[in-house]
């Protein structure tokens, strides 16, 4: 496993309906959210990659994948990914929390657990695991297809039903999402 490469993933493709715009757009760090999270990921992965809908304008210097699979939501992206590099392994981000950072990622892959389909967070009330903030691994993407197949769209079910390696959080605040309006000027009070 020391020869495989890890990519970087920052899961942009979601449509946005209840913030009314693209939540990649969105500027919490001095530049669009996505940007932010690809420079992020750049520290760590050998290539960084912005998983989105075909319809999406991503400049190319943000190595789109567009979804792949004939259904909506971080799935697709995820398995795009893996589509194009099935060998690699993948930290993907969603692109709607704001409170990734350095301290999150190192300590996300510094306690990555290769023998396992996937290393994540448990989610904020700290019982189910956070497919959003994941390291998954070449491993997992057979399985995911046959979950795919089977007509599993989530990969939150997926991580339940699968064998991942799960961390206690680093930090309270990472995995809050912005998804609508007041979720931002909620974030703006702070």
């Amino acid at each position: 496993m020391k020869n495989v490469k890890l990519h970087g993933l920052v899961l942009a493709g979601g449509r946005s309906t209840r913030m009314r715009k693209d939540k990649g757009l969105i500027n919490y760090h001095g530049k669009p959210q996505r940007e932010f999270l690809f420079d992020l990921l750049e520290r760590y992965c050998d290539r960084v990659f912005v998983s989105c809908r075909k319809e999406q304008a991503i400049s190319s210097s943000l190595h789109p994948i567009c979804d792949t699979f004939n259904f909506e939501g971080p799935l697709n992206g995820i398995m795009s990914a893996f589509e194009l590099h099935p060998d690699c392994v993948w930290l993907a981000v969603a692109v709607d929390m704001p409170f990734i950072n350095q301290e999150v990622l190192q300590f996300l892959l510094l306690n990555r657990d290769e023998s396992k389909v996937a290393t994540c967070f448990y989610d904020s009330e700290g019982k189910l695991p956070e497919p959003l903030l994941t390291i998954w691994e070449p491993s997992a993407f057979p399985l995911l297809k046959i979950f795919a197949d089977a007509g599993g769209i989530s990969p939150r079910e997926f991580l339940i039903a699968n064998d991942c390696n799960k961390l206690k959080q680093v930090n309270s605040k990472i995995h809050f999402n912005i998804n609508t309006p007041e979720d931002f000027q909620k974030l703006r009070a702070q």
